[in-house]
């Protein structure tokens, strides 16, 4: 009785994890971060309009990536390896290029990786510690979101928890199959994003705090270290042959001195962790979640897990204060660590009585985590500007498939991606733009810059919300 009630619990909390992740499922690319979720998505788009090149991945912007300057005719974008991007082409392959679909594979990855957060939880620390944490996990306003944006971010994340329990899964039962799974886990999840190097802390923690040195004399070690990394070196080195492939990347580590600055830990602690992730009442609980986890061998995993995505956010600090994203790795030590916390208050009850109110205050920690957890992120599903959606559909419709485009965003590509061409995510120096070889201007600013250009080239289509001129046309 008690496996068949776990069974319904868990896909009762999956089947929810899923619902709330097709929260506007449908709504086009002009959210919360729309310019990291555009250039994912022009990726996957390309992978269908151009060809199907793992190894030479294209955006539509023509803009400059890096901070050297060099010229990016032909659109790389070799950042990461496309494993999102591809895996998003093959649905496009057979039903049509949808942004849906790119969401879809994020959700279907982040609830595969609550679904192992919650067997490794549950093979560690037992069945309860497992329910509470996927039930943190899967509703999470915060995890909710960006477990279906159109980002790599959910899929690196979800293949880190996974390869954690493949490696769990090694050390309990010694058997190649499940360290050949670790190491293959480990590799894609790299690939995707290299911040999963992560996940070696608690990993290596977790191999020798149960074999010591002797998993030195181990052979199939070696292999296994060989198959993570060796697949991202090769990447590195293919990257490193195209840098005009690759965005600028050092300001992330330190930009403006900002490492262990008073604003430095306002940021990534009150704003980020307490106001933002946790809510408060989640926050509450994570910490006090720190405090008992490091004493007992099982949980103490877990505590090295957070104190690994720490080291990443003290390394990568400018990074993790411009981009609230960045901090996604915290979500699943983090839920472990609340359920702890909570079952470890409740069990401070020395009678029913006092343990009646124990779990009454954890049930009123987890409410406001959720309630304040959604009055902050709730912005973040609606579409910003609806004229940059409406503008790129016009150019699509009116204009040759070949055209290269104008769409000035500021630097941001979400609005060249809704025209569905090739361009220029941004304005000014037009003429040698034309030069270049651009076609159309469109724009949603009236501003004076547009003003000078009305004057010279001709008004192709024009409404309250956007004009689009056509550049190749007869100057007036």
């Amino acid at each position: 009785m008690k496996n068949k009630l776990e069974i319904f619990l868990v896909a009762g909390l999956l089947l929810g994890a899923v619902i709330a992740r097709s929260y506007r499922i449908n709504f086009p690319l002009a959210d919360w971060h729309s310019w990291r979720q555009a250039d994912t998505a022009a990726v996957a788009r390309n992978f269908i309009k151009t060809k199907f090149d793992l190894l030479y991945p294209q955006s539509d912007s023509l803009l400059a990536l890096n901070d050297k300057g060099l010229d990016n005719p032909n659109r790389l974008f070799i950042n990461e390896f496309p494993l999102y991007n591809a895996s998003v082409a093959l649905l496009y392959k057979f039903f049509g290029v949808n942004v849906m679909y790119g969401r879809l594979v994020s959700l279907v990855l982040s609830v595969t990786g609550a679904f192992f957060l919650y067997l490794l939880t549950k093979k560690l620390l037992g069945r309860k510690t497992a329910l509470l944490a996927l039930f943190y996990y899967a509703f999470n306003p915060y995890n909710v979101y960006y477990g279906r944006v159109f980002m790599p971010d959910p899929s690196f994340v979800s293949l880190g928890i996974i390869s954690l329990y493949w490696c769990v899964k090694w050390v309990e039962k010694n058997k190649f199959i499940y360290g050949l799974l670790m190491a293959i886990t480990f590799a894609l999840a790299t690939l995707v994003k290299p911040y999963a190097l992560l996940m070696a802390l608690p990993m290596v923690y977790w191999v020798i705090l149960n074999w010591r040195l002797s998993v030195f004399k181990k052979p199939e070690l070696y292999l296994f270290v060989v198959v993570a990394l060796l697949p991202l070196l090769l990447w590195r080195f293919h990257l490193s042959l195209h840098p005009e492939g690759s965005f600028a990347s050092t300001w992330l580590l330190n930009g403006d001195n900002i490492r262990f600055k008073g604003s430095f830990f306002r940021w990534i602690i009150f704003d980020r962790l307490n106001r933002l992730i946790f809510a408060t009442g989640g926050f509450v609980l994570f910490v006090l979640g720190l405090f008992v986890s490091y004493m007992r061998k099982n949980t103490s995993l877990f505590f090295c897990w957070a104190l690994a995505v720490f080291i990443y956010i003290t390394i990568f600090a400018k990074g993790n204060v411009n981009h609230d994203y960045y901090q996604l790795p915290i979500m699943a030590p983090g839920s472990v660590l609340v359920a702890i916390a909570s079952l470890f208050l409740i069990r401070l009850g020395t009678n029913k009585i006092v343990r009646v109110i124990n779990s009454l205050l954890v049930t009123a920690l987890l409410v406001i985590s959720f309630a304040f957890g959604w009055f902050e992120v709730r912005g973040f599903f609606n579409v910003n500007n609806i004229a940059i959606v409406n503008a790129g559909a016009k150019v699509d419709e009116i204009t040759e498939d070949d055209a290269l485009v104008i769409a000035p965003y500021m630097g941001d590509p979400a609005f060249l991606y809704q025209t569905n061409r090739w361009g220029w995510p941004i304005g000014g120096d037009v003429e040698s733009k034309i030069k270049e070889g651009a076609d159309y201007y469109v724009t949603t600013s009236k501003d004076e810059d547009y003003a000078k250009l009305k004057v010279k080239y001709p008004v192709v289509y024009e409404n309250d919300e956007f004009s689009i001129l056509h550049l190749s046309g007869i100057s007036k």
